[in-house]
């Protein structure tokens, strides 16, 4: 037969409308669950103040859970019967009980508290000997010009939660009991005094003198220090106090300059009281624990679900067809997603941690009563004989588990699906993390406001135009094959991650929005085309085992893919930490940081993409094959061959 035959899709084999928008809409909930935690995890650092390794930890050991609970799902699914079907009730459940899950673990109080953030600005007061105003810049930060000559002296005063009661309104008082760390996040010239005041409503002052410690940095830039460290002022203030510094009555927080030499500016990044050390202990192990649960939700819904788009038909075109259409209603979740950040950080919310609380239960409802929908109104072919482990005991049924486990990775087809999968989706993801961390320190300056719109707009163009190269993928895999739209797209791909290294460019940062619809033709090719040719290899492995396993297969190769997003997440956290990078900084990054994490960003998933071209340029499931495999299922399962659909 020509190798250049092309095959029409049998009205029996089409797929109804109905059908695929009830798999589109598990399509979306199966996105927005797989988008929405790696965009709002940055908040374990940038809104609560966690450790970035321990923040990476988060992002990796839960996925391990999850990638070993998958096979098992599969394995589970593909051997139930019940009166719903093999796969409905799994969904059913996973979807209310990570929906629930979802919005659960993220109801966290707040790690830290910045003065400059949780205060007015027009409360703020910075007083000088020569009365020269400070002005606050564009990251929240306090900026003063001086002179030796004319302001040899500066005192920045940031008002307390009594002085807001007073003058701004209860709505105004920040409850600051249980914070009994300090940092201060400054850019100072040379000086001969620099003290830190807290002055209580009453009268009583308490003070620490930082020329007597040491900026923890090394490079004078960030102090720490416990609020037990403040000794009460014996020259100022009220002296007839209790003797004990109550920070609920704090009327304001003073920084002064004394003796500044020479001429420059001064800025104040942060005033921020942080929690102890044992609160973030805590609540590690709290969102570690409430993330393997809610993995284990996500794949008690994901595995079956993904193995039901594999059955849906048994026509090799049909198959592209819908999961184009799946994917193209999935892709919406990735419209609103990239603006996560930006909604977190908005005047909505008290600050990060609160917006994160909020959004979350938004998440949460949407997964649990949008993700029942494929179980109710999606129908499976009957084509199944009856499990052949019933009656079976575990070890038996456990023996069958790994069997079948080491029988898909000797699956070469699969093997190489597999493999190119982990390197374009884990590689866009491991570079994507390092985004909002480039936005906001080396493109603006520590303004995350700007920099969360900016990854909006990144984020929303490059789904839009994933919704246009979802389709366009579908119909080119229609008339060339899977194999060379594979090539042509992820080519295209690595087009754009070379574009995004070209727009990070703090004079032009909008720049980045050049390289969004090239970016989209990795993203929105790659899973239209895999989860279409893992159902052809679903066919080439049951000539071979006479077994139908589209659970495992999928529980396999979306391990795969949970393998990668563990290591990406633990790889984020190292590798910030191998940058140098540290959020208590806020917008004094060091050069060398802001250069590596750009690095990070466009370099690695630009290198994982041209691996897997390598990789799919070897792949040999073409079209002609996969239509003589059906043959042979078919005439094996007693039906006419389809070979009499094709054309030359």
């Amino acid at each position: 037969m020509s190798a250049k035959t092309h095959y029409k899709t049998a009205p029996e084999d089409r797929i109804s409308l109905k059908q695929k928008s009830a798999y589109a809409v598990g399509m979306l909930v199966n996105n927005l669950q797989a988008a929405a935690l790696p965009a709002m995890v940055v908040i374990l650092n940038l809104g609560l103040g966690m450790d970035v390794l321990w923040v990476g930890l988060i992002g990796a050991i839960p996925r391990i859970f999850d990638a070993v609970s998958d096979p098992l799902l599969g394995y589970i699914s593909d051997n139930t019967r019940t009166r719903w079907g093999r796969r409905r009730p799994f969904i059913f459940a996973g979807a209310i009980l990570a929906g629930i899950i979802f919005a659960l673990m993220w109801q966290l109080p707040s790690g830290y508290i910045d003065i400059l953030d949780k205060t007015p600005i027009k409360q703020h007061q910075t007083i000088a000997d020569s009365e020269t105003d400070a002005v606050y810049n564009t990251a929240g930060g306090v900026v003063l010009d001086y002179s030796e000559e004319v302001l040899p002296d500066a005192n920045f005063t940031f008002y307390g939660p009594e002085a807001l009661a007073t003058d701004a309104g209860a709505s105004f008082a920040t409850n600051l009991d249980g914070f009994p760390q300090v940092e201060i996040n400054v850019d100072i010239p040379e000086y001969q005094s620099f003290q830190v005041v807290f002055n209580e409503a009453a009268g009583e002052s308490y003070t620490i003198d930082l020329n007597e410690k040491m900026s923890t940095d090394g490079k004078g830039n960030l102090y720490k220090f416990q609020l037990a460290d403040l000794v009460r002022s014996t020259t100022m203030g009220d002296q007839a106090g209790n003797e004990t510094l109550d920070i609920q009555s704090l009327d304001n927080i003073s920084i002064q300059l004394v003796g500044l030499v020479g001429a420059g500016t001064a800025t104040i990044h942060s005033v921020k009281l942080r929690k102890s050390e044992e609160f973030f202990v805590t609540y590690f192990w709290y969102f570690m624990a409430m993330s393997i649960l809610f993995f284990l939700a996500y794949t008690v819904f994901a595995t079956p679900f993904v193995a039901f788009g594999y059955e849906m038909t048994p026509d090799y075109h049909e198959r592209t067809r819908l999961h184009a259409f799946a994917n193209t209603v999935g892709q919406l979740a990735w419209l609103g997603v990239p603006w996560f950040y930006a909604i977190m950080s908005s005047a909505l919310f008290r600050d990060t941690v609160h917006g994160a609380r909020t959004l979350a239960i938004a998440v949460g409802i949407i997964v649990a009563v949008f993700g029942i929908i494929p179980a109710i109104f999606l129908k499976e072919r009957q084509t199944l004989e009856p499990a052949k482990n019933a009656g079976k005991s575990l070890s038996e049924n456990m023996r069958e588990f790994f069997k079948g486990i080491v029988t898909t990775f000797k699956c070469t087809p699969f093997v190489k699906l597999c493999g190119a999968t982990f390197l374009v989706f884990n590689g866009f993801q491991l570079g994507m993390s390092f985004s909002i961390y480039v936005m906001i320190y080396y493109l603006f300056g520590g303004n995350d406001g700007d920099a969360g719109k900016l990854m909006g707009w990144f984020g929303m163009l490059t789904s839009i135009a994933t919704l246009g190269v979802i389709p366009l993928t579908g119909w080119i895999a229609t008339k060339i094959g899977k194999r060379k739209t594979f090539l042509i797209t992820i080519s295209l791909s690595i087009l754009g991650y070379a574009i995004k290294w070209v727009g990070y460019n703090p004079d032009y940062p909008y720049w980045l929005l050049y390289a969004a619809p090239f970016v989209a033709f990795g993203t929105g090719s790659l899973f239209t085309l895999m989860g279409s040719m893992i159902s052809d290899v679903c066919d080439y492995d049951e000539l071979e085992t006479h077994q139908r396993r589209e659970g495992v297969f999928g529980a396999i190769y979306w391990w795969m893919v949970k393998v990668g997003m563990a290591l990406a997440g633990l790889l984020t956290g190292v590798l910030l930490k191998v940058s140098g990078f540290d959020v208590a900084l806020g917008a004094a990054q060091a050069e060398s940081t802001l250069f590596l994490i750009r690095v990070f960003d466009v370099g690695i998933p630009l290198l994982t993409s041209v691996v897997a071209l390598w990789i799919i340029s070897t792949y040999k499931l073409t079209e002609v094959k996969a239509y003589d495999i059906r043959t042979q299922l078919e005439a094996r399962r007693g039906k006419v061959a389809a070979a009499d659909s094709a054309e030359n």
